[in-house]
C-alpha cells in the first residue's frame, strides 16, 4: 500500500512537471520559426544570391579585361634567338608583357544579357518571397485545423464531464429508490462512447499538432500545445464584411509574386533570345599593350635589356562569323523552345493564382454564411437543452429527448467554433495573398 501511494505521489509530481514543460505557441511564434528554418526558403535565397552575382557579372562585361604575364626560359640546343639575330646552342630569354582588350561592339550581346540577369534576379527575388508566402498559408492553415481539434476537445471533455454528473446523479437516485436502473445504464453507455470519441479527437489533435511543429521544424514536436487565442466577438462581426470578388481577385493578381516571377522568368528568356541571335553579328575588339624582350646572348642585364627593347601596340580586330557547323542557329532554336515554355508557365502561373484566388475567395464567404447560421442555430439549440436539462431532472422527460438535444447543442457548438476560427484565417490568408 505504501509502495502504491509512493508511486502515485510520483506519478502527479512527473504530470505536474511536464505540464509546466510544455510550450505554448502562438501563431506568430510558428510563422516566425517556419520561415527562419524552412529548407525551400533557404534554397530560394540561396538561388537569389547565385542570380545576383549572375546580374553583378553582367555589369562587368563592359569593362575591358587586363592581364600580365612574363616567362623565364632555360634552353639548350641548336635554335635562332630572335633577341640576337645569331644562331646559338645556349641562352636565357625573358619576354615580359601586359595587354588589355575592350569589346567595342557584339550586336548588343552584352546588353541582352544584362537584361537578361536583371530579370533573372527579379524573378528569383520574387520567387523568394513567393515561397515565404506559400510557408505562411500551409502554417496559418495547419495552425487552424490545431485549434479546431482542440476546440472539439474542449467540447468533448465538457460533455464527458456532464454526461458523468449525470450518471452519478442517476446513481444517487437509484440507491434511494427513486431513479431508474435503465437511465443508469443509458449514462454508462453515453459515457462509454464519449470517452471512446474523445481517445479519437485526441489521436486527431496529436497527429494535426505534429504535421503544423514539422511544418515549422519544432525541436520537440511532442511536448507542445497550441495557445488558443479568444477572439474578439465585435472584431469578428467586422471580418463579415468583404469587398466585391472582381475587386479581390484583381487584387491578388495584382500583387502575387508567383505571377511575377513567371512574368520576370519570360522576360529572361525572350532576352535571352535577343542574345543568341546575336551571334550571328560581326564583333569589333581593340587592344593594346606594352612587352619586352631578354636574351643572355645580348649584352646587359636584365632590367637594362627590359628597358632598352620595349615594345607597345595598339589594335582593333574585327571578328566575322561566316560558319560554326550551325551552333549558332541551335542556340536560337533552344532559346525559342524556352521562350514558349516560360510563356506556358507565366498562363499556369495565371491560372494557378486565379483560382487559388477564387478558391479563398468562396471559402471565406461561406464560413461567413455559415457563422451566421451557425451562431443562430447554437443560440436555439443550447436555449432548448437548458430547458430540457431542467425538465429531465425534474423527472417531466425522457433520457433519449434528453440525449438527443444534448447532441444538437454539441454540434451546434462545434460547427459555430469552426466557422467563427475559420473566418478569421480565412480572412488573414486572403488579406495576405492581397498584400495586406
Amino acid at each position: 500500500m505504501r509502495k502504491f501511494i509512493f508511486g502515485l505521489i510520483l506519478l502527479i509530481g512527473a504530470s505536474v512537471i511536464a505540464q509546466d514543460s510544455v510550450r505554448v505557441l502562438s501563431l506568430e511564434e510558428c510563422l516566425d520559426m517556419a520561415l527562419s528554418r524552412n529548407l525551400a526558403i533557404k534554397r530560394s535565397q540561396n538561388n537569389l544570391i547565385a542570380a545576383q552575382s549572375n546580374r553583378k557579372q553582367a555589369y562587368f562585361n563592359y569593362l575591358p579585361s587586363i592581364g600580365a604575364s612574363v616567362d623565364y626560359n632555360l634552353i639548350d640546343g641548336t635554335f635562332f634567338d630572335n633577341n640576337s639575330g645569331q644562331i646559338i646552342s645556349q641562352a636565357r630569354t625573358s619576354s615580359p608583357s601586359i595587354s588589355s582588350n575592350v569589346l567595342l561592339f557584339n550586336a548588343f550581346s552584352n546588353h541582352h544579357l544584362l537584361n537578361q540577369r536583371k530579370r533573372e534576379s527579379d524573378a528569383a527575388l520574387y520567387a523568394l518571397d513567393d515561397t515565404k508566402l506559400s510557408i505562411r498559408a500551409t502554417v496559418i492553415r495547419n495552425y487552424l485545423t490545431v485549434l479546431l481539434d482542440q476546440e472539439n476537445l474542449k467540447i468533448s471533455n465538457q460533455r464527458l464531464s456532464l454526461l458523468e454528473q449525470q450518471l452519478n446523479r442517476e446513481k444517487k437516485r437509484v440507491s434511494v429508490g427513486v431513479g431508474s436502473p435503465e437511465t443508469v445504464y443509458n449514462f454508462q453507455s453515453q459515457a462509454s462512447t464519449e470517452r471512446l470519441n474523445n481517445v479519437n479527437l485526441t489521436n486527431a489533435y496529436r497527429r494535426d499538432m505534429l504535421v503544423l511543429l514539422q511544418s515549422v521544424q519544432f525541436s520537440d514536436p511532442i511536448a507542445s500545445q497550441v495557445q488558443i487565442q479568444d477572439l474578439d466577438m465585435v472584431e469578428l462581426e467586422d471580418l463579415l464584411e468583404v469587398d466585391e470578388f472582381s475587386v479581390v481577385v484583381d487584387e491578388i493578381l495584382a500583387f502575387s509574386y508567383g505571377l511575377k516571377s513567371a512574368d520576370a522568368s519570360k522576360n529572361a528568356t525572350n532576352s535571352s533570345l535577343k542574345g543568341a541571335k546575336s551571334a550571328r553579328y560581326p564583333s569589333i575588339t581593340a587592344g593594346a599593350g606594352i612587352g619586352s624582350q631578354f636574351s643572355s646572348v645580348n649584352e646587359g642585364d636584365y632590367v637594362s635589356q627590359i628597358e632598352d627593347r620595349k615594345r607597345s601596340f595598339i589594335g582593333a580586330t574585327l571578328s566575322i562569323p561566316i560558319f560554326n557547323r550551325y551552333r549558332t542557329q541551335n542556340q536560337i532554336d533552344q532559346a525559342k523552345v524556352s521562350l514558349l515554355n516560360a510563356e506556358i508557365d507565366y498562363s499556369q502561373a495565371l491560372l494557378n493564382v486565379t483560382n487559388s484566388a477564387q478558391s479563398d475567395y468562396l471559402d471565406l464567404v461561406a464560413a461567413q454564411t455559415q457563422y451566421v447560421s451557425a451562431l443562430e442555430n447554437y443560440e436555439a439549440q443550447n436555449s432548448t437543452f437548458e430547458f430540457i436539462k431542467k425538465r429531465f431532472e425534474t423527472g417531466n422527460t425522457d433520457f433519449y429527448t434528453y440525449q438527443e438535444s444534448l447532441n444538437n447543442k454539441n454540434a451546434a457548438e462545434a460547427q459555430l467554433a469552426n466557422a467563427k476560427y475559420t473566418i478569421v484565417f480565412r480572412k488573414r490568408i486572403l488579406d495576405m495573398y492581397r498584400g495586406k
